[in-house]
């Protein structure tokens, strides 16, 4: 099976594809027709990219979908699972806040996260952008389809995203009664529970849904310093809707949710320890020399024991909720939708400064009270006319409320401080002191956009939207620092001291504001050359916002850096083709791509600032590749599917870059010509299902079925500075499932899993500054039963 496997996918990746999906999907009737085709394993699904049923293989948008049958058969239930289906889409996350999307090589930079920028991917639950990656990390479930759309978006619906969209529907209302769930025990003491009700509240009149979920899981890593385990998994989720028609034309879909999580966080695995520079220099205060110095004894160099040593107890807490109205009037010829939302997202972390059992860095942290409020209104046209269109407006308001700490604790001046400083400067200086800033972002955001398609012939199609932004963005930054009294100090001493706490953090303050408005749009050529056939051409102009840099940096005096940063602006460029064969039991789709991102947002070193790092803008970055997507029922017990990209990202300038931490002697290092962090060159995923009718078991026509799936990522950088210290080596996970199931949906019982050859991966893999390469493993083999049901 795994030779099979690895055939199909270096097979695929000697073609090119896309699959496309709706920029928007909210008519029950096609997202319906979607689930069932997948369900049988047909292929002829219907989307409504353009406000009107189609195939999807008609609709010339660069995406792919899945359905909520696939989703819940895969155990697909979080972005992070998500960017196993489909390969350009890259989910890095270390913890819900330092979450990284990106599609096709852009989105956020990884491992570097401010509160005063917007990601250039953006998520959508029903219609609603949410502004922070972590409030897209809760369970997902209950879900009618998830749609990956890629390149710059913007002209149909929502806030303005650069790289691309992930779009999530969750399943309505219905009048008809409906009940069902599922319940899943695993190792690790996995426990999970979805459940769900819908029906008529009042007949033809009022609906309602309601769903809630709970995951635990046991840690699979265990603290040498307590015995405890960490890693662990809570999370609950619960979500009620309420459908009202009081006439044939209008409808108005009322949702409520509320989502919390929590988790013991000690994951950073030591993986090796850098004693000497590139070119041979010592590197001095070390971590085995730190080690030596405080009587600490280091863990083992052995990963795949899954040990860590912290005496801080790190953990999270995180919560979100929120509120939703869409109502939908149709007039004659029009649909006019609005889409009102308040959502809130609370993110409470707490982390060892160390990673060590050393009573050092106690608590450091960057919490996070976020508010939003959206409101979109558009039009859009229904029947068929020569020129179909979609126009609308949009408004964003965010405001963070921000806390950083760090709080040293008794062991600090040993353990961070080199022993050439005087001993009692250093104890005075940082052991107890804590270093705590405040700030607020506050945005702004304003749009009006449209898109036009004109039907130029019966098989030629013109696609083209336009997109107005105007966005503000204020913000402040405050810091305050605490301190044993440096009295008693000699003169020597007490300029050691005032040295050291510059060093890690003093007093300052500063707010900054910053204005822009910006037209991005797109353009899409499309012919029908057979009734199974179309090939397509895109041009689009994205731009991602600029924002603020509010974090401890100088921004008065010599040394004075700017917090503003500036827009990026992406043409994205593309060529596409899709094919369906033998009667829609095959499709073939191929796509090529390039992307041009100007004035790039990332860190950058200022030699004339003192050396200062700090978020700004660098040059250009260029993205590239091509993508295919392939789906087969060769067969009606058997349905398979293959998907691969190959990206070719890279900066094309990008001169003052931090050093990676091997270099030493220089101040900058250039970058240009290199590939961008998190972003595999290759990847690709395949699988499918084999199913076998048994017959009648307790009256219910019957059948048994084995599923696999097959991912492969090739290796990739996790910091910004492409140290060798951070490059991943590439990985493949396969994860299987056996079951039976009655074809009416009232009974599923299925044994799968994840992971299954207990590949040791990782998340992140990263070398701080005491010279710890530290990486963040992937879950190792998870199994367990599930129990699936519907009335």
């Amino acid at each position: 099976m795994n030779t099979f496997l690895r055939a199909t996918t270096l097979a695929l990746l000697g073609s090119s594809a896309l699959a496309a999906v709706p920029a928007y999907a909210e008519e029950a009737p096609a997202a319906e027709a979607a689930a069932d085709a997948e369900v049988g394993g047909g292929l002829d699904i219907m989307v409504t990219a353009r406000r009107r049923n189609e195939r999807i293989q008609d609709v010339p948008v660069a995406a792919n979908a899945f359905g909520g049958e696939q989703l819940a058969a895969t155990r697909t239930y979080n972005l992070r699972d998500l960017q196993q289906l489909t390969p350009s889409l890259v989910v890095t996350n270390t913890n819900p806040r330092n979450t990284s999307i990106n599609i096709r090589g852009l989105g956020n930079n990884v491992s570097v996260y401010n509160d005063g920028l917007e990601p250039a991917v953006g998520v959508y639950v029903d219609q609603v952008y949410l502004a922070r990656p972590g409030q897209a990390v809760f369970d997902l479930s209950d879900v009618e389809r998830i749609e990956v759309l890629r390149g710059p978006q913007g002209t149909l619906f929502g806030k303005n995203t650069s790289a691309g969209a992930v779009v999530v529907t969750t399943k309505s209302p219905t009048f008809e009664p409906e009940a069902g769930g599922d319940v899943t025990f695993g190792n690790y003491d996995f426990r999970q529970i979805h459940a769900y009700a819908s029906g008529a509240l009042v007949d033809d009149l009022l609906a309602a849904r309601l769903y809630v979920s709970k995951t635990d899981r046991d840690g699979y890593m265990t603290n040498r310093y307590d015995g405890s385990d960490t890693q662990d998994y809570h999370d609950f989720g619960l979500r009620g809707q309420l459908l009202f028609t009081p006439a044939s034309n209008f409808k108005l879909r009322l949702i409520g949710d509320y989502g919390r999580q929590h988790s013991k966080t000690a994951a950073a695995v030591l993986t090796g320890v850098l004693t000497q520079y590139d070119n041979g220099t010592a590197f001095a205060n070390n971590y085995y020399a730190r080690a030596a110095r405080t009587g600490y004894t280091p863990l083992p160099i052995d990963p795949s024991a899954r040990q860590v040593d912290v005496d801080a107890n790190p953990r999270y807490k995180m919560n979100q909720w929120g509120v939703t109205s869409i109502a939908d009037l149709t007039i004659p010829g029009n649909t006019i939708t609005s889409v009102t939302a308040y959502r809130a997202w609370n993110w409470y972390p707490h982390n060892d400064g160390d990673s060590t059992s050393l009573d050092a860095g106690t608590d450091f942290h960057q919490s996070n009270e976020q508010r939003q409020f959206s409101q979109e209104l558009r039009i859009a046209s229904e029947g068929t006319r020569k020129v179909d269109y979609v126009a609308g407006l949009y408004y964003l308001w965010q405001a963070i409320d921000a806390e950083a700490l760090n709080a040293y604790g008794s062991d600090a001046a040993a353990w961070f401080v080199a022993p050439s400083v005087d001993r009692t400067a250093a104890a005075a200086a940082l052991n107890g002191y804590t270093i705590l800033g405040h700030s607020r972002p506050v945005t702004n955001s304003y749009a009006a956009f449209g898109q036009t398609i004109w039907h130029v012939t019966p098989t030629l199609d013109l696609t083209t939207g336009l997109r107005y932004t105007y966005e503000t963005k204020t913000g402040w930054f405050e810091q305050t620092a605490t301190g044993a009294s440096l009295d008693g100090l000699t003169t020597a001493q007490l300029a050691a001291a005032n040295t050291i706490r510059s060093r890690y953090g003093v007093v300052n303050s500063y707010s900054a504001s910053t204005k822009e408005g910006r037209l991005s749009g797109s353009a899409t050529l499309s012919w029908k050359v057979t009734p199974d056939a179309l090939v397509y051409a895109t041009y689009g102009r994205g731009h991602k916002f600029g924002g603020l840099n509010l974090a401890n940096i100088v921004t008065t005096g010599a040394f004075a850096a700017d917090p503003v940063i500036k827009p990026e602006t992406i043409d994205s460029y593309e060529l596409g083709v899709k094919t369906a064969w033998f009667g829609n039991r095959l499709t073939a789709n191929l796509a090529a791509f390039w992307t041009d991102d100007s004035d790039y947002q990332t860190t950058v070193v200022d030699v004339e600032r003192n050396n200062q790092s700090y978020f700004t803008n660098v040059g250009k970055v260029r993205t590239r590749g091509f993508e295919a997507d392939l789906r087969a029922n060769p067969a009606p017990w058997l349905s398979l599917y293959a998907s691969g990209a190959f990206t070719d990202a890279k900066y094309v300038d990008y001169p003052n870059a931090p050093c990676p931490i091997e270099v030493t002697g220089q101040t900058t290092c250039d970058l240009s010509g290199r590939r961008l962090p998190g972003v595999s060159k290759w990847a690709a995923s395949t699988g499918g299902e084999a199913r076998q009718g048994v017959g009648s078991v307790l009256g219910r026509d019957s059948e048994v079925y084995l599923g696999a799936d097959y991912s492969y990522r090739s290796d990739f950088n996790t910091t910004a500075s492409l140290s060798r210290y951070s490059l991943i080596p590439g990985y493949s996970l396969v994860n299987a499932r056996i079951g039976f199931r009655a074809l009416d949906g009232v009974l599923d019982v299925q044994l799968w899993a994840r992971n299954l050859t207990n590949k040791l991966y990782y998340l992140s893999l990263s070398a701080g500054t005491t010279g710890a390469v530290t990486g963040t493993l992937g879950d190792p083999r998870t199994y367990g039963v599930t129990l699936r049901t519907k009335f």
